[in-house]
């Protein structure tokens, strides 16, 4: 998956500190910078979250929120901020975090884990089995995909097993490499249910 994320602060230094975060924490994010509220408003593209100063100069952080939620924007609004005065009214429009600045590197690693889980909660691959039931399932629902001869079994959390007739590659692609990891040309396994690595390499599903 690939996050597309928003990253406005009125001060170029914070902007640059948090963008090299993120890209710490993940390759697989497009990364957009803005510098004031109003270039934020008038930008086209679609953001996964927002990292969002609250104090800047023009708007504000809390006004550009609500004019973004006023469009419909579904999205994650992290708030940076120094002062927690303005807490009862970024619950308003729904943020999603609070960082303080400037931001530390251990909380901020915290709260993207966060996103990043809510982001997955929110994927579904749409997978059709051999008997021609059609299902919506959720990226963290699947715990491990098997290749064998012609075809997939998809294994559930809930139990159930779908049998497929496309190739390992294609759910390779279908699920990507942020969660899921191949270890073995027959297997593909999700981090969430990987409970430890041994020594020599190989990952154990709890």
């Amino acid at each position: 998956m690939i996050y597309k994320i928003a990253v406005c602060d009125d001060e170029q230094v914070f902007v640059k500190d948090v963008a090299d975060k993120i890209r710490d924490q993940s390759e697989q994010c497009e990364i957009s910078e803005f510098f004031s509220g109003e270039d934020l408003l008038r930008s086209s593209l679609e953001f996964d979250v927002i990292f969002l100063d609250i104090e800047m100069t023009g708007i504000n952080g809390i006004n550009t929120a609500s004019a973004l939620r006023e469009r419909k924007y579904d999205g994650m609004i992290i708030f940076l901020t120094s002062h927690t005065e303005f807490m009862p009214d970024a619950f308003k429009v729904k943020a999603f975090r609070f960082l303080d600045k400037p931001v530390d590197s251990v909380k901020f690693n915290e709260a993207f884990s966060e996103v990043k889980k809510e982001l997955m909660n929110t994927e579904h691959i749409l997978l059709s089995d051999r008997s021609g039931k059609t299902v919506y399932l959720k990226l963290t629902d699947i715990v491990y995909i098997e290749a064998y001869g012609d075809g997939t079994y998809i294994y559930a959390r809930t139990g159930n097993v779908y049998d497929t007739d496309k190739p390992l590659k294609f759910w390779k692609t279908q699920v990507g490499t942020e969660h899921f990891f191949q270890i073995h040309k027959s297997f593909i396994v999700s981090f969430l249910y990987v409970s430890n690595i041994t020594k020599d390499g190989k990952k154990s599903n709890g």
